[in-house]
């Protein structure tokens, strides 16, 4: 069987590099010829092969087959072609495969590297033949989730080691999900960043002549192979530790490489970590390739699982996976399309009030990301870890979502060539023709012994009806002026629409015959099914029940087809008559559309026998006011509202969406030359201008209607119409003109639940509101906005970027629900540096010691009970933290020095109790303590009281209940530290030599020398030093070119 083929281009030898050639895989080989139809084949034998990713000559979709005796290297067409490939020739590798997984769900892939190519600018070593790899070696591939080193040959014998998805189907732990009670360490030996120290003696760690140390995948810890068994055997996660979800966290319980969270996994106390984790998705697509290195980055960062590519297969299994967390983040990397894909799905799923949407502009247009404050684009020479930081210290804002309603006018059926209209007396004498052959074709079908026979009178039946309907059309403008014609197209009609009733229970019951007949058959030991003493039965296509099935369906259409006619006859009736029509299947309890579907079921005999007609009642009193009885239609969709998307940026007619409409073909056609943020700009400018010269849309105002919260609105003469939810439009135009109210209209926000609605007068106003804010194009501000589109053709609408020609008909854009989406929060940023400025000042702080003899005094009994107060202060306040990391996210950067105090607590008042985390009393108190244990105790809880109160005085907490609870307990240990410092050999410690005789004016610090880096500081900074002559001018212009290059960085949150 052949499991993939396809062309690809093949790195020749020759002068010409690239050769086109025909692939395909079959079994565990790979064959490739110049042509398809040639009857020789070169075969690569993929047993023991080794793929990496590469980039050669500008062809971003290549990839290297490493064999023992040569390299191949191929490119395709696209990324997601070469990702297949990849994928078909990894899961061939593990032996006979039938059918090939998807490789985000492939459970063949599990453990192995994912290879790609890149030169290292330093002397690196291999991870399996331990050798040295030189620097800007060719030779060199590199795995990007792990980030192991390896010549391309030793890849062949690389371990399945890579990082862990799961620990449940992990083979070198061997342990399943529900014994897995604390998170180990995944270590990867040498090829150290630089500067890295060790965890244990914080000595330097690596080396550049061979590979030695240890590096954790998951929390980055580096230690030297000898402190490594020192060092604590569970892995916090590190930094990131509330946005990651652990391994142990994961199970595939069906094993077909689908992740669920385990039900265990919510039994064990996990402190802080995955407290809030980070679901993430990235178009790859976006933004230079930039997505394909956002991938790489933060499957090091992160769980690879819960990082998703949307263009292979969606939103949709990453949503799957987090649905069972009580709240989580999603980051979108990639454009406004990307953000709306991901919000459908969260709607859809239900997870609004679980989940907050953040999102890194990828795109071209970015409007969101920049009134969410993360600018108008990525810088590349930015770290992608930055993100983490920010999403983490963002803040929630809502926004405002609106659905699209579509009702498309109803197109007149159009007569057959050479037919005209018919009068009243040829209608009637064709409908009862009509009606003679149904019958004759009813009692067909009930006699028919054969299928065949029953298939082809069913035929002819629905024929009938279909003439019915025609007859209808062809003579609506002589029946509407006629109560008699009226009552008799009713009458007719129903008779109709009982004759189909009948068949569709008679098809209905030999299908249900049949299928009582094909369920005699057993299945045999072997598998195969077998009727009793007769040869073993192979399962086919049944053509006969597809054509059954097939015209039910068609029966059942026409039924409903019926129903709308019926409903459009009668308005034409008075209430008088309309009562006194008996009917059968007309009446009150009958629905249109998918409502109707258990009495369509139903047989005739079941249904009730008569009454009167009236109208449909899942039909709304909106549609009845705009529906137009001159037309006839056969699909309930014409008549009703249908919501055709959501809105979360801007909705627009006209001008902008002819503009966006031709952008989006001409991409469709020729992705090559839309590949990045520059040219994309480039060809919305150039189709701008073309519509200077062809004014598509000069008269719009004439073919379209404007109602703002059912007022109707005169428009003046315009090319175009915006609908605004958000200040940002077209890539960064504010197109209301400002952020502030007036006296005619409120502030724009994203959260009123208000529209904006704006005038587009020509691609010369758009151009220039780039420059300047305009104001005259203001039409209305309000809560729901109505838009008829007359006339015969359509004209281009968009909604957030994405455009399509729009049918005459109603435009209705209505309120739909909100949204948590995250915005960054620069004042939080800077509060977060500071603290981090003072953190790191109390962390180089040297722990004192007391003199050689002191050091092994014991206690007195009142310094020992001043100890254990102290220490039980402690502990109610390591508790509210670990509370309070669980409901606010910002707390786990205190996590640190929580588990530091919580540790030496335990070590040294609880008999080296190391399970307890909290610091709670678990064990009995030791008595007599040392003045060295007591010095290590009060300099690590001084750390812990430190970096809270610097936490607090940063307004970091954002709560004035819980801020007020830790003050206390705060207070408390303050007093308790004024009473230490009162004991003579205490005393240095606490107090400040410069300070220690004036004991008014003592500090509660540490001797810490902290930089005076406050608000006021760091803006002083800032502003340009004044000079005098030259070097005042020179100085002036450094420092305004520095603050304009920061501000180009990122673009400030509007709101």
């Amino acid at each position: 069987k052949i499991l993939k083929e396809g062309p690809l281009l093949k790195n020749c030898s020759s002068f010409k590099r690239w050769k086109l050639r025909y692939f395909l895989v079959r079994e565990q080989k790979l064959l490739f010829a110049h042509h398809p139809a040639f009857a020789r084949f070169e075969t690569i034998d993929l047993s023991q092969v080794a793929l990496a990713e590469s980039s050669c000559r500008n062809l971003c979709h290549s990839f290297c087959v490493i064999t023992p005796q040569r390299k191949v290297t191929l490119a395709a067409t696209n990324r997601k072609d070469m990702e297949e490939w990849i994928n078909v020739i990894k899961t061939v590798q593990q032996g006979e495969i039938r059918k090939i997984p998807a490789a985000e769900n492939n459970p063949f892939l599990v453990g192995m590297h994912y290879w790609y190519s890149k030169y290292s600018p330093r002397t690196q070593h291999c991870n399996v033949c331990r050798e040295s790899i030189p620097a800007l070696s060719r030779d060199a591939i590199i795995c990007e989730v792990c980030k192991v080193k390896s010549h391309r040959l030793c890849a062949l014998r690389a371990s399945k080691d890579c990082k862990w998805n799961t620990l449940s189907i992990t083979d070198d732990l061997l342990l399943p999900a529900d014994e897995v009670q604390t998170m180990p360490h995944q270590w990867v030996e040498g090829n150290m960043p630089a500067g890295s120290q060790c965890a244990v003696c914080h000595e330097r760690c690596g080396s550049y002549e061979r590979l030695q140390d240890f590096r954790c995948l998951w929390c980055n810890s580096t230690v030297h192979d000898d402190c490594r068994r020192r060092f604590s055997k569970e892995c916090c996660f590190g930094s990131h530790r509330s946005l990651v979800v652990p391994p142990t966290a994961l199970s595939d319980p069906k094993g077909n490489g689908q992740l669920v969270v385990s039900s265990d996994f919510w039994n064990l106390d996990w402190s802080s970590a995955c407290s809030c984790p980070l679901l993430i998705f990235i178009n790859s697509k976006s933004g230079d390739h930039q997505g394909v290195v956002f991938l790489r980055k933060f499957k090091q960062y992160l769980n690879p699982s819960q990082v998703f590519d949307l263009s292979k297969g969606g939103p949709k299994a990453g949503l799957c996976m987090f649905k069972n967390f009580a709240r989580f983040r999603v980051l979108v990397c990639g454009g406004d399309g990307s953000v709306s894909w991901v919000l459908s799905l969260i709607d859809a799923f239900g997870l609004n009030e679980r989940c907050q949407l953040a999102v890194i502009p990828l795109g071209t247009g970015n409007d969101l990301a920049r009134v969410l404050g993360w600018g108008a684009f990525w810088n590349k020479n930015k770290s992608p870890l930055d993100i983490l930081n920010r999403v983490k210290q963002a803040s929630v804002r809502i926004l405002d979502r609106w659905s699209v309603m579509i009702r498309e006018t109803p197109r007149q059926t159009p007569l057959l060539k050479g037919q005209v209209e018919m009068d009243i007396q040829q209608f009637e004498a064709a409908a009862i023709h009509h009606l003679e052959s149904a019958a004759t074709e009813l009692s067909k079908i009930l006699k028919a012994k054969y299928p065949t026979e029953m298939i082809i009178a069913t035929r002819f039946l629905c024929s009938a009806v279909e003439d019915f309907v025609v007859d209808i059309v062809k003579a609506w403008s002589r029946i509407k002026q006629n109560n008699t014609a009226i009552e008799s197209v009713i009458l007719k009609s129903d008779l109709m629409y009982d004759k189909l009733s009948v068949l569709i229970d008679a098809l209905a019951e030999e299908a249900e015959a049949t299928s009582v007949e094909k369920g005699a058959a057993v299945c045999t030991d072997s598998g195969t099914w077998k009727v009793a003493d007769e040869k073993p039965f192979v399962p086919q296509i049944d053509h006969i029940a597809k054509c059954k099935l097939e015209l039910a369906t068609k029966a059942q259409n026409l039924q409903k087809s019926l129903k709308l006619i019926i409903f459009q006859v009668e308005q034409v009736l008075d209430e008088e008559s309309r009562q006194t029509i008996s009917v059968k299947n007309f009446a009150s309890t009958s629905f249109l559309g998918d409502d109707s579907e258990d009495i369509d079921r139903m047989s005739p005999r079941h249904r009730s026998r008569g009454g009167t007609l009236s109208p449909i009642s899942s039909l709304k009193s909106e549609d009845l006011e705009n529906l137009n009885l001159e037309h006839l239609h056969f699909t309930s969709e014409t008549i009703r509202f249908k919501e055709k998307c959501v809105m979360n940026n801007y909705f627009g007619i006209g001008l902008d969406a002819k503009i966006s409409l031709e952008f989006n073909t001409r991409r469709d056609e020729h992705p090559g030359q839309y590949n990045s943020r520059l040219k994309n700009k480039m060809w919305y400018g150039l189709l701008g201008s073309k519509e200077l010269l062809q004014r598509s849309y000069r008269k719009l105002e004439e073919r379209v209607q404007l109602e703002c919260d059912g007022e109707v609105i005169s428009l003046p003469n315009l090319q175009g119409i915006v609908v605004l939810n958000i200040t940002s439009y077209a890539g960064g135009i504010n197109f209301w003109g400002s952020n502030t109210a007036t006296t005619e209209y409120e502030a724009p926000a994203i959260d009123d639940g208000k529209l904006e609605v704006v005038a587009i007068f020509g691609s010369v106003q758009m151009a220039m509101s780039r420059i300047i804010n305009l104001h005259h194009h203001r039409i209305a501000q309000c809560r729901e906005v109505m838009i008829t589109i007359d006339g015969e053709e359509g004209i281009p609408v968009q909604v957030d970027g994405e455009a399509w020609v729009q049918r005459p008909g109603l435009i209705k854009i209505r309120y739909k629900n909100a949204a948590q989406m995250l915005m960054r929060d620069r004042g939080f940023e800077n509060s977060m540096k500071m603290w981090e400025c003072k953190h790191t000042g109390i962390q180089a702080v040297l722990q004192p010691q007391l003199a050689s003899q002191e050091s092994q005094d014991s206690l007195s009994d009142e310094e020992c009970v001043q100890m254990q107060h102290l220490a039980q202060l402690a502990e109610n306040l390591i508790s509210r933290l670990n509370d309070l990391s669980k409901v606010h996210q910002h707390v786990s950067v205190l996590m640190d020095s929580v588990n530091a105090s919580a540790n030496i607590l335990n070590d040294i008042f609880y008999g080296q109790d190391n399970s307890n985390e909290a610091g709670t009393a678990s064990c009995t108190p030791i008595e007599t303590l040392s003045r060295d244990d007591a010095v290590d105790v009060t300099f690590s809880l001084k750390g812990l009281y430190d970096d809270t109160k610097a936490f607090l005085d940063e307004n970091l907490l954002r709560n004035a209940e819980d801020e007020a609870t830790l003050q206390i307990t705060l207070d408390a240990m303050n007093k308790e530290f004024e009473k230490l410092s009162e004991i003579n050999w205490m005393n240095p410690f606490l107090v400040p030599e410069e300070k220690s005789s004036d004991t008014d004016s003592r500090s509660l610090r540490l001797k810490v020398k902290f930089p005076k880096l406050g608000r006021k500081k760091l803006e002083d900074e800032d502003k340009p030093k004044s000079g005098h002559g030259i070097q005042g001018f020179i100085g002036n212009l450094w420092h305004r070119r520095n603050r304009e290059d920061e501000a180009k960085d990122d673009d400030p949150p509007t709101p």
